[in-house]
């Protein structure tokens, strides 16, 4: 992580002397960006689902200056999950909107969502999305979760991807009620008081649902154990952003990637960070999320950047949903992502 650090600063740091000796008029005035004659670009940001450790990157990335250093003002707010995030990006109520990728490719190719949005983001270079149950539950592997219920949100894109987890898993869907009516943060209530058997969750939620339940012990069922080529969370947008104004894209996940790195860094200083500006978050178990997140940011590249996405597994992300019967056959990876936006894109 250092290393890549050092390259962000670095070329931050450059990128900032080019604009203050090569961008100047000839009376000496800066030409910039017109920021200073109008002020910072305002947007709005969805997180991925409600207000978890996991999103203090860009608190982060808020708290220490790297949107405003881009010429963003950013009012980040907590997001509804994959279909209400795009959605809210497709009609223009916010600018940039997190979704789970594989929740993308499903409600991309079903025709779930409006389709003019796109990816330009990897936050997460695998799915964490799980199952999540408490050990008193009984529930240890797949097939335990026959005859049970799991609680999960409306918009969650779980309930739609949970036949092709089951399928692979080896379980019978039709005997696993799934309930989708649950707001975000009722979920590890609903689950530690007993009135969902299991529910739809990020694995890296598994220390907040622990203090939820009183510190009993989560047992958590990824469905990357059968899905290993799916991507995880990523950053989306409208196609009228990404094609009216691809500079500020590249600006905003510039700054939010910068976040990201620093989270990853110091788990503690990003929790701390949360817990300011959300006070009703524990920043000790936001941290903890934070460490378990880690694994999942790097690129399997280790000189590629953060953010990056590889054409070539996004193709087989939608083989695998396709041979599940998840989405009908003949999307390509340039229907929901704009390479060219995306950090590491070389052409």
């Amino acid at each position: 992580m250092a290393r890549r650090l050092r390259q962000v600063t670095t070329t931050v740091a450059l990128a900032a002397l080019l604009v203050v000796s090569g961008c100047a008029s000839e009376n000496g005035e800066a030409a910039g960006t017109g920021e200073e004659e109008f002020g910072p670009v305002q947007v709005t940001y969805l997180t991925g689902f409600g207000t978890f450790g996991r999103e203090a990157y860009a608190y982060v990335a808020l708290e220490k200056g790297y949107f405003e250093e881009e010429g963003i003002e950013v009012d980040i707010q907590p997001g509804g999950g994959t279909i209400p995030n795009i959605t809210q990006a497709v009609d223009g109520d916010v600018e940039f909107a997190l979704a789970d990728f594989t929740g993308v490719l499903l409600a991309y190719g079903n025709e779930q969502v409006p389709l003019d949005f796109t990816v330009v983001a990897a936050i997460l270079q695998q799915t964490v999305f799980s199952i999540i149950a408490l050990e008193e539950s009984g529930i240890r592997t797949p097939r335990d979760l026959e005859g049970k219920t799991i609680g999960d949100a409306p918009g969650s894109f779980g309930p739609l991807l949970f036949p092709a987890y089951a399928d692979l898993a080896g379980i019978d869907a039709e005997l696993v009620d799934v309930d989708n009516t649950i707001p975000p943060p009722q979920l590890p209530v609903m689950l530690g008081e007993g009135n969902v058997d299991a529910i739809g969750q990020f694995l890296l939620g598994k220390p907040t649902i622990e203090a939820a339940a009183g510190g009993r012990e989560a047992v958590v069922l990824p469905f990357s154990d059968v899905l290993r080529d799916l991507y995880g969370i990523s950053l989306v947008t409208s196609n009228r952003i990404a094609e009216e104004e691809p500079e500020l894209v590249e600006r905003f996940v510039r700054a939010l990637m910068r976040g990201l790195e620093d989270s990853i860094a110091d788990p503690e200083e990003a929790g701390r960070i949360l817990e300011m500006h959300e006070p009703a978050m524990d920043g000790s178990v936001a941290a903890q999320e934070v460490v378990l997140m880690g694994p999942y940011v790097e690129p399997p590249d280790p000189l590629a950047p953060l953010g990056t996405i590889d054409e070539n597994r996004v193709a087989q992300s939608i083989a695998i949903l396709e041979g599940a019967g998840a989405i009908p056959a003949g999307m390509v990876p340039d229907d929901v992502i704009t390479f060219p936006l995306v950090p590491g894109h070389d052409g």
